[in-house]
């Protein structure tokens, strides 16, 4: 696990997988690769021709979240995607059979490959969030891929957000996280796109979060501009779901102290 992560929506970072493959135009700048090639975990671009190579299962590190006694949110596979189609649908039973066993942290698994996610045979905890990444109108057919999943919490991932979306419908969608991209070779984001994914958040009672602009360095500018010119602050999550909450209050009763209830 790892609790030094800058994302901004998260607690800790979980990877029983690594490596992937790019699939859209929203991986150009991948900053996982960036990592994992910088550190020699992978040998290969991040290319479908090396996806056998680079995609890897770790199963070693299946039972971390047992050693996390405070309640977390868990960004899981922030090195990869754990509905790649080199990962075993086993294996995804392994890792959703640990988060059904952790009640008391909140799973945030994020993937580009929806379709994949609707289509295995899963059974759900309600305390995983199920998300997908949507960095244009290019490919805004994830979200319906989304819906089609059975998890309780669903949510979006505009970023990097390298163009508008256009009139896209966040109905049966509850958070919408929006992002410039960060790192060396970061493309510019208008914040005038972000304006019509607030207001459809708006519109269906979905929680909103801007996590940043586009900048060289992750969490420049966590404020968005808005139509006014004013620089506001949006940082909202979901509801947990009851049975995170009741797992929550039991831990709080047996270390006789104070849980945090988010």
């Amino acid at each position: 696990m790892n609790s030094d992560t800058n994302i901004a929506w998260t607690d800790e970072t979980w990877n029983p997988v690594h490596g992937c493959s790019k699939v859209s135009a929203g991986c150009e700048n991948c900053y996982a690769e960036r990592i994992s090639r910088q550190y020699n975990h992978t040998d290969h671009e991040w290319t479908n021709e090396h996806a056998a190579e680079n995609v890897t299962t770790r199963p070693d590190k299946l039972e971390e979240p047992y050693g996390l006694e405070e309640p977390r949110r868990i960004f899981v596979n922030s090195m990869s995607d754990l509905f790649h189609s080199e990962i075993p649908a086993s294996f995804i039973r392994d890792v959703f059979a640990v988060m059904r066993n952790c009640p008391r942290h909140i799973f945030q698994i994020l993937t580009k490959r929806p379709g994949r996610a609707a289509h295995i045979d899963l059974e759900w905890p309600a305390n995983v969030w199920m998300g997908t990444s949507v960095e244009d109108d290019r490919v805004t057919d994830r979200i319906d891929m989304l819906r089609a999943t059975d998890a309780q919490t669903r949510f979006v991932s505009f970023e990097p957000l390298i163009g508008p979306v256009g009139d896209v419908s966040l109905e049966g969608i509850d958070w919408a996280i929006v992002g410039g991209e960060s790192g060396p070779d970061y493309r510019e984001m208008a914040h005038e796109w972000v304006w019509p994914i607030r207001d459809e958040c708006r519109r269906v009672g979905a929680a909103f979060f801007f996590k940043q602009s586009a900048a060289y360095r992750n969490e420049t500018e966590p404020y968005l501009r808005c139509e006014d010119g004013v620089r506001r602050e949006f940082r909202e999550l979901p509801n947990l779901p009851e049975s995170t909450r009741r797992a929550r209050q039991a831990l709080m009763a047996t270390d006789g102290g104070e849980s945090d209830a988010e």
